[in-house]
Order: C-alpha cells, then sequence, then structure tokens
C-alpha cells in the first residue's frame, strides 16, 4: 500500500450522497387539527422519517479532521486528552479544532475514551432543529473571528461522555483503531471478520487504486487496513471485491504502520480464525439524565394583556414536543368577571391544532370574542410530552380584549 493510496479523500459518491440527503431531509411541519370539545375529531395524520442506522465507529482525532465528511453526523469514540478553548472544551493537539459538549462529564482523563456523536458545524444550518437544544455560542467564541465557520474547518463532538477504558495488554483491532501511536513499528497479531476491500465502508475511502489485495479487518466497533499478504491459504481464497466472502474469520500478523490520519498493518502471515468466545464487554455508560416536564414558554395574547385581539388566533408555545393527541378535550376557554347586559355568556366555537414544527398550540375562533371581555384559556391535567409522557401542568392564560 502506497503513501498516496493510504491518504484520506473524500468518501465514494454512494457515502457523499447518503450524507447530503441525511442533511437535506427533515421531517416537514406536521399538525393535527381538532374542533372544540364535543364534536368528531379527524384521523391524525402520518410522518414519514428519512432516518439512516448509526454505527459507532473507533478511529482517531486525527482521522476526523482528515475525513469529516465519512465521520459526519455518526457516533464516535476517540482517546485523546482535553483543553479548555474559552467556555468550552476541546481534543488537545488537533490541527483543527474539534470542540467537545458534555452530556454529564466534566472532563476526561489520559486513558478515557470519548464518545457522542461527530458533527462538522459548517455542513450545518443555524436554524437546523437538530440543534435547537444545543448552543454553540460559546463555540463560535472561540473560533478566531466568532463567525458561524465554513465546512471542514470547526468540528464538535454532542453529547460526550468520558468512560475510563486503559488499553489492553495484547493488541486488538479496536486498540490499534484508537491509540496506534502506542504500537506503530511494533509486530502485532489480531482476529477479526474479512470485509473485503472496504465493502462496508468502515474506514473513510482512499482514492486511486489501492493495492491489488489489500482489505479491511473489522472487529467490535473498529476496523483496519491490511496490506502485504493476500487473502487465501489453506482450504480458503477470499475476494476482496465480494461480498460473498465477507464475514470470515482471519487472524492477521505484521506490523503496525501509519504514514496518514489511518493505522494499517503491513501483514506477514494470515490463516483462518475462529470467531471469539468472549465478545469485548460493552463499558456502561451512565443514562442521561431525564428531560425536564413540559412547560408553557410562550403565549400570544400574554397574560394580563388588556387589548388583545379579539378575533384571534391563540397561540401556546411549549418548552418540549408533545403528544398532539393528549390535547383532546383538554383545552378549555371561558369568559371571566362581569359582563354587559346582553352579552354572550359563553365564548365563540373553536379549533386547535398542534404544530409540531414550532412545538405551538394554535386555537381558531369561530367568530370574534365580545368587546372587552375577560377571556381565560386552560389546558387541563393529561396533556403530555411526545416522547416520554412527562405530564405538563395544569396551565391558564387570562387576558383581556379590545374594543
Amino acid at each position: 500500500m502506497t503513501t498516496e493510496v493510504r491518504k484520506l479523500f473524500q468518501p465514494p459518491v454512494s457515502v457523499a450522497l447518503a450524507v447530503a440527503l441525511a442533511l437535506s431531509t427533515t421531517p416537514a411541519a406536521h399538525s393535527t387539527e381538532h374542533p372544540a370539545p364535543g364534536t368528531e375529531h379527524p384521523a391524525p395524520s402520518t410522518r414519514v422519517y428519512a432516518q439512516a442506522a448509526s454505527t459507532r465507529v473507533a478511529t482517531t482525532a486525527e482521522a476526523l479532521v482528515a475525513a469529516p465528511v465519512f465521520f459526519h453526523g455518526k457516533q464516535i469514540v476517540v482517546r485523546r486528552e482535553v483543553e479548555p478553548a474559552g467556555r468550552v472544551m476541546r481534543l488537545a493537539n488537533t490541527t483543527k479544532p474539534v470542540y467537545v459538549m458534555w452530556r454529564d462529564s466534566a472532563g476526561a482523563s489520559r486513558s478515557s475514551e470519548i464518545r457522542g456523536e461527530f458533527w462538522d458545524i459548517g455542513r450545518l444550518e443555524r436554524s437546523d432543529p437538530r440543534f435547537s437544544n444545543v448552543d454553540v455560542q460559546p463555540i463560535l467564541e472561540a473560533t478566531p473571528n466568532g463567525q458561524w465557520p465554513a465546512r471542514d474547518q470547526v468540528f464538535v463532538i454532542l453529547g460526550a461522555t468520558a468512560v475510563d477504558s486503559p488499553l489492553p495488554d495484547e493488541p486488538t483491532i479496536r486498540a490499534l483503531a484508537l491509540a496506534p501511536d502506542q504500537y506503530v513499528g511494533k509486530g502485532v497479531t489480531v482476529t477479526g471478520r474479512f470485509h473485503g476491500a472496504n465493502l462496508f465502508a468502515d474506514l473513510p475511502q482512499s482514492a486511486g487504486t489501492k493495492g491489488r489485495w489489500d482489505f479491511v479487518l473489522q472487529s467490535a466497533d473498529a476496523a483496519i487496513w491490511v496490506s502485504g499478504v493476500r487473502p487465501r491459504g489453506k482450504d480458503f481464497d477470499l475476494d476482496v471485491n465480494s461480498r460473498m466472502d465477507t464475514g470470515r474469520w482471519l487472524r492477521v500478523a505484521g506490523t503496525l504502520r501509519r504514514d496518514g490520519a489511518l493505522p494499517w498493518i503491513e501483514a506477514t502471515s494470515l490463516q483462518q480464525a475462529r470467531p471469539p468466545s468472549e465478545m469485548p464487554i460493552e463499558v456502561a455508560v451512565p443514562p442521561p439524565p431525564p428531560e425536564p416536564p413540559p412547560q408553557v414558554i410562550f403565549s400570544a395574547p400574554t397574560a394580563a394583556e388588556t387589548d388583545a385581539e379579539r378575533t384571534g388566533p391563540i397561540r401556546i408555545q411549549f418548552s418540549r414536543d408533545m403528544d398532539s393527541k393528549s390535547f383532546h378535550d383538554r383545552v378549555r376557554i371561558s369568559y371571566a368577571g362581569a359582563a354587559m347586559p346582553g352579552a354572550a355568556a359563553t365564548p365563540p366555537a373553536f379549533t386547535y391544532r398542534y404544530v409540531e414544527g414550532t412545538r405551538a398550540l394554535e386555537i381558531k375562533l369561530s367568530a370574534p370574542f365580545d368587546r372587552f371581555r375577560v377571556v381565560k384559556v386552560n389546558l387541563l391535567e393529561g396533556i403530555r410530552s411526545a416522547l416520554d409522557n412527562q405530564p405538563l401542568a395544569p396551565w391558564s392564560l387570562t387576558f383581556t380584549t379590545g374594543g
């Protein structure tokens, strides 16, 4: 495998296209409209999400910076110390900044694995709904000009956790992927699944023509290139370009090399191997703390407003995504206080809908409110958040209409 072969470039068209589609595909705003209590509800509409399966990838900080398109949006794990950068932390000693936004940890030791979701900030829009709860301002403050960065310049690991995980006594594919500098120039013997010429996109794709028999060996959440030997031996002859031959377990011996972002094994021998009798034990990561219960964060009209529009609409926005069905028969509107002689005893009929894109309940009136009336809107007990069914505390809004 030559030096030019092992340099990192963009992934193949199929991978790049998949990334582009994943970024450009966001669910359309969805709303379910409801009549006032006592009338028939229409059948709710259905959303369809396009979501690619995510697999964690063990790698190095150098590979993240060299091939950000490949890792963009993926769960990754790296071994690297962190250092302060303004109000945030970042991986130490990288050619381009990789910021770390912790989920429930304040730092990492020298032997820690840092796990999280890798994103190239320049490939995102400020309004990306997936980052509505992420404060990126400290990262922008740490960049040289404080502006939204261009692509391939500034990166972040979101929801990061630090797990203490010393390297094993005997090298494994995972250890070589995470800490290649510990083994470069040394003899190594590892066991893994044959994945052909990167047929499962376990690693960033190389450019040009690789060595004729070079192949990827994969195990757990890690993979490594093997060069120098043809994948054949007694009773087996594997084709690096055929998925039919993948999945076979091989034991490879050789020397670890690294003259680019990715390490590789300069192999001297290989043989068939049995699958390991004991799979690596996954280090348990504490679950994230539960989300706080939903709250009302905005309303129009505002509370105690004295010159509210009589024709509406009334909008109520929430801090969390809400279960649209839970609003059924739990929205009330009434008049309060004294009324002019002959005034209506009850407000006009109304319909409501929950708009998921803005997390807002929108109430529309069939006729205007009476003039100078005190109106009370109540959200009753039983309204819940969408993902974890946390309850919204009963809530009320009082305002006065104008003339």
